[in-house]
């Protein structure tokens, strides 16, 4: 078993950066409780927080500015993106105003490696999603959506096949659209215009 010795001065610093607490002399006791430092640790992670729904992502970001969503192959999810940094993970994001974008290298760097990278984003403005499905179905009966009348189509990208995001409907390239509703389980882009 490998000991590993750390110095008084940097024990303290640590125990004060992860509770923003001061130890004073070597023979200071405190008690602190497993969960409130689990609570601090887990601020000070890494770890962005994960939500199911379009809505609770608002807590998250600033709802004003754009967002950049990408698939997440890793975490099975889309990552929100704002101001150049991941502000959560979500099962489920509707965007208004939305742009479809792709990297032309990044793309070119899966087909030539064959290993897939983050290149492609659907970016636009966060919106609620029941808001949204008025806008696009009116007073559509959940019985009249089932059986297919919804306004809502499909769009999807492939990077080894498709050079832009494309409409599953006619098969065109989309480069916009007035609302993208992206679905992780399973993987679907609903795109209305």
């Amino acid at each position: 078993m490998r000991m590993i010795r750390f110095s008084v001065k940097f024990v303290k610093s640590r125990l004060n950066l992860l509770m923003g607490i001061d130890i004073q002399g070597k023979d200071a006791i405190m008690t602190i409780s497993k969960e409130q430092v689990f609570q601090k640790a887990l601020e000070m992670s890494n770890k962005k927080p994960r939500v199911q729904r379009s809505s609770e992502i608002a807590q998250h970001i600033d709802p004003s500015k754009r967002v950049r969503v990408y698939r997440n192959l890793h975490k099975q999810c889309f990552s929100v993106k704002q101001d150049g940094f991941v502000r959560c993970h979500a099962d489920q994001v509707t965007l208004q105003d939305c742009k479809f974008i792709v990297s032309k290298a990044g793309q070119k760097r899966v087909r030539d490696e064959g290993r897939k990278n983050v290149h492609a984003f659907v970016e636009g403005l966060l919106v609620n999603t029941r808001e949204a499905d008025t806008i696009v179905d009116g007073a559509k009966s959940d019985a009249e959506m089932d059986a297919g009348k919804s306004d809502w189509q499909k769009a999807y990208y492939n990077p080894y096949t498709c050079d832009t995001f494309i409409n599953q409907y006619d098969g065109s390239p989309l480069e916009t659209a007035t609302f993208a509703d992206l679905y992780i389980d399973p993987t679907t882009i609903y795109i209305f215009n």
